[in-house]
């Protein structure tokens, strides 16, 4: 489903809508107040999850093109971005998720993962 058509369903909130009016490689990132933030919680299309920055309160809200939501929650303030690729959706999509947004993480993760390995070969 094209993100056209996603923007027009009632169950997305106008500054939700406004994510997607971004093509896939272009990066926006919106500032909530603690008000919209906490009405996105409350919808019950969101769930927890994880991500950077780790200590962050994350939650994800699926979208039918393969897409998520993502809300970061830190220090009193609250940021939504688009991922195209939603990691809860497959290990396809997980892959596709670290190797192309989240290097970083999918970085420290194989280092910490050789670490141990390393550690229980001694």
């Amino acid at each position: 489903m094209p993100p056209s058509v996603i923007m027009q369903t009632d169950d997305y909130t106008d500054f939700e809508r406004e994510l997607f009016e971004y093509e896939d490689h272009v990066s926006c990132e919106l500032e909530l107040t603690a008000d919209q933030a906490e009405t996105l919680i409350a919808s019950g299309f969101y769930r927890r999850s994880t991500g950077y920055p780790y200590e962050a309160v994350q939650y994800r809200r699926s979208n039918s093109d393969g897409s998520c939501l993502h809300l970061v929650w830190r220090d009193g303030r609250a940021r939504l971005h688009r991922d195209i690729y939603d990691p809860h959706a497959s290990p396809m999509s997980l892959y596709m998720h670290l190797s192309n947004e989240a290097r970083f993480e999918a970085a420290a993760t194989c280092a910490m993962a050789w670490t141990v390995v390393k550690l229980l070969a001694r």
